[in-house]
């Protein structure tokens, strides 16, 4: 036989043997698990496993650790754990290791003392704790008592502070004050909303967080900063969140880290159903601050046995070396939090004592503050650059001087004036909204003002979705339904004269096309045109024409008041289409959702617009040109609706000089908006509005409309597949170019 023929064979003969031990200690275990008792079996395990090799035994805990979540489980773990922590091979560790170095015993006894709480096991937990603690400081003794925590070779001081290390002398508190040991955290909650928006783009990145330590459901991490080093590839993603914490992170440069993740930012998300059993971080020289950014109703982090219901907006600090534990209820939508780990505000080089090494560092003989602030200056400088080669703004563009902001408000008023607004003041025949896709939380407010006035109005809801549309809208299958879900609730709360009854609203969306390829691809409702259609067709119906003049309050959002105003009474006149209704049989006011077309209203309007000011002046100038073309028939657009309808007969001058302004401001802008609109998800990311009444309940920052289908597959895993075949196409929005009217079962 050659040399290397009996090499491959003792190759083989070694691979064999590792898989008969493999499954020998596979099947130990679940021997102990099935004959498991409480009086008897530590003792047989702790004997079992002194007779067997260190290498062996550290198998059998590792193995032991991983086994399944039950109770039996749970208690083989422990005391195999256990039984490894006082073997010789083990203990050595607490005389040749320094104690902020990971200790074999210390990290047996934590994973052990944890397993115990898993099962419920109170009392054993804290006589495990007991045990740990009488092991005398700097030798293998251990005591029949529990040591004071100066002798202690574990200083643990009770069964619910068991990290991985100790470092000595820091203040000990489960939760903490963020504002007042963190300033920056006030800052984290008030920009939470545009924190939000980044995550849910970063999403489809989560992977599977920590297995070993959730029991049931979905947990998933993602981390922006780990090792002292930021993940330029996720700081692309979520520039303005890095840009938040780059001066913030880390706390202490100056200091050793005692373990590798003693500063670390992490994005974690789970859904209803997940649990994250009770587990103790590494090392008590670390804080953990969890802003909650979506979801938390129905979500409670438990920290020594204090319980909290997460809020989103609002941050939560706690001592990452108290037992803690996250329950997440099945019908709680998902939960999206950011985790900032920062260091103990009272760590400090004193805090190291005599040290000769940590974990993180290792030997701490040549360790130099002053050459460790000058290696993270550098460092910082080296991650600036990169942030700035990889996070280029996507939304970037020139910003509007002063005198463009004037010229903005002079069209901003114009388009914003409400129509007709005095018919509000008589009976009303319906409240109408004709696109949703924008501040429906404005609409919504005065719909139901409206509609207080107005006991006997039905109220209409019409709208599609498209590039701006929520994933509530997706899901909903229209904004419409989305509008109407928010609408019911606030419905039902009573007011001076009872609450509105809820049989009187009615939502016509992609749901309502009339036929199967309409309906998939919400192909008769979406734009102004298809939407002033279905309440048409609608009021034929439902309000035929009287003797006097049906009366029609059609709520709208600002700049998008006027081409509204004209698109209904363009049809009314017969332009587009035929309907039974005409300006005779029906009198139409178009009022403004915000009530106001002043630079206070502007000024508003720039800011749900902060990713992207441009965008804004860019689709109001288009509005503006859009008019034009509409009245005229110009640029390959039909003509919707006759002149006068846009332009007062002795303010034409007046309107030409605006749209003069208006080309002027979109040839100037198209760029940066021709860039984005390339991109649907960035199209959406750069140009969805935020609502800045009530960000909480806003959205639309969830997630692009049409692009649903993929943010199922990437971001919610767990959710059926979509189908195979390609996504539809969309109508577009009232940001793109209006299309003529027909009715819903043209081809």
């Amino acid at each position: 036989m050659t040399s290397s023929s009996l090499v491959f064979l003792n190759l083989l003969v070694a691979a064999a043997s590792q898989v008969s031990t493999e499954k020998e200690i596979r099947r130990q275990l679940d021997e102990w698990a099935a004959a498991w008792q409480d009086s008897e079996s530590p003792a047989a395990i702790r004997s079992f496993l002194h007779d067997v090799n260190f290498g062996v035994a550290s198998t059998y805990a590792s193995w032991a650790a991983d086994l399944p979540n039950v109770a039996k489980n749970y208690a083989v773990a422990a005391a195999v754990l256990e039984s490894v922590a006082l073997l010789p091979d083990c203990l050595i560790e607490l005389k040749i290791r320094d104690e902020l170095q990971t200790r074999c015993p210390q990290k047996m006894y934590k994973i052990a003392i944890q397993k115990l709480f898993s099962m419920g096991d109170t009392a054993g937990a804290d006589d495990t704790w007991k045990r740990a603690r009488s092991l005398f400081r700097g030798s293998t003794r251990a005591f029949p008592e529990v040591l004071p925590e100066d002798e202690a070779a574990i200083p643990w001081p009770s069964a619910v502070e068991t990290p991985t290390v100790w470092v000595r002398g820091l203040t000990r508190q489960p939760f903490w004050d963020c504002h007042k040991a963190w300033p920056f955290v006030r800052h984290l909650e008030a920009q939470f909303g545009r924190i939000l928006s980044e995550a849910v783009l970063a999403a489809p990145k989560l992977q599977k967080a920590y297995p070993y330590l959730f029991a049931a459901g979905s947990w998933q991490n993602l981390f922006l900063y780990r090792g002292h080093t930021w993940n330029a590839e996720i700081c692309a993603v979520m520039p303005h969140t890095c840009e938040l914490l780059l001066p913030e992170i880390p706390t202490k440069p100056g200091l050793p880290y005692v373990m590798p993740n003693n500063e670390e930012i992490v994005l974690f998300r789970s859904v209803g159903g997940a649990y994250v059993g009770p587990h103790t971080g590494a090392v008590n020289n670390q804080i953990n601050i969890h802003l909650t950014l979506k979801g938390g109703t129905g979500v409670y982090l438990e920290v020594a046995g204090e319980k909290v219901e997460l809020q989103a907006g609002k941050a939560v600090c706690f001592q990452d070396s108290y037992l803690h534990s996250l329950e997440h209820d099945d019908e709680s939508q998902e939960r999206l939090s950011l985790v900032v780990r920062v260091l103990h505000p009272q760590y400090e080089m004193q805090s190291l004592n005599d040290t000769r090494a940590t974990e993180a560092e290792g030997a701490l003989h040549h360790w130099s503050e002053s050459t460790a602030l000058r290696k993270e200056l550098s460092r910082l400088r080296e991650h600036y650059r990169k942030m700035h080669d990889h996070s280029e703004d996507p939304c970037r563009a020139p910003k509007p001087s002063e005198s463009e902001v004037k010229k903005v408000q002079e069209m901003f008023s114009f388009l914003s004036k409400p129509w007709n607004s005095g018919i509000e003041t008589e009976s009303l025949d319906a409240i109408v909204v004709l696109s949703n896709w924008y501040d429906r939380i404005s609409k919504i407010r005065k719909v139901l003002d409206l509609a207080a006035k107005h006991r006997n109005a039905p109220i209409i809801l019409v709208g599609g979705r498209g590039r701006l549309s929520s994933i509530q809208a997706a899901e909903l299958n229209g904004e419409a339904h989305a509008t109407l879900a928010q609408l019911l609730v606030l419905m039902e709360i009573p007011g001076e004269l009872g609450s509105i009854i809820t049989n009187r609203v009615v939502a016509i969306s992609c749901n309502e096309c009339p036929t199967e390829e309409l309906r998939m691809k919400c192909g008769c409702v979406g734009n102004t045109g298809f939407n002033t259609d279905r309440f048409l067709d609608w009021a034929a119906k439902h309000l035929p024409p009287l003797v006097r003049p049906r009366r029609i309050a059609v709520v709208e959002e600002s700049y998008l008041v006027r081409r509204v105003a004209a698109t209904v009474l363009g049809r009314l006149q017969g332009f587009g289409r035929q309907t039974v209704h005409n300006h005779t049989t029906m009198e139409i006011s178009v009022v403004n959702a915000r009530e106001s077309e002043d630079s206070k209203a502007l000024h508003e309007m720039m800011e749900v617009h902060e990713a992207m000011p441009s965008a804004m002046i860019h689709l109001m100038a288009d509005e503006v040109v859009r008019l034009e073309n509409y009245s005229t028939g110009d640029g390959g657009s039909p003509q919707l609706f006759p002149k006068e309808f846009v332009a007062e007969a002795n303010k034409t001058d007046d309107f030409y000089r605006l749209l003069s302004v208006a080309k002027d401001l979109s040839a100037q802008y198209a760029q940066p908006m021709e860039r984005v609109a390339a991109d649907r998800r960035m199209f959406w990311r750069c140009v969805a509005p935020r609502d800045l009444q009530n960000p909480a309940a806003w959205t639309v920052p969830e997630a692009p409309g049409e692009a649903f289908s993929y943010w199922q597959r990437s971001v919610q895993p767990e959710r059926r597949e979509p189908r195979s075949e390609p996504e539809p196409e969309q109508p577009e929005q009232p940001e793109g170019p209006e299309r003529p009217g027909r009715v819903c079962n043209e081809p």
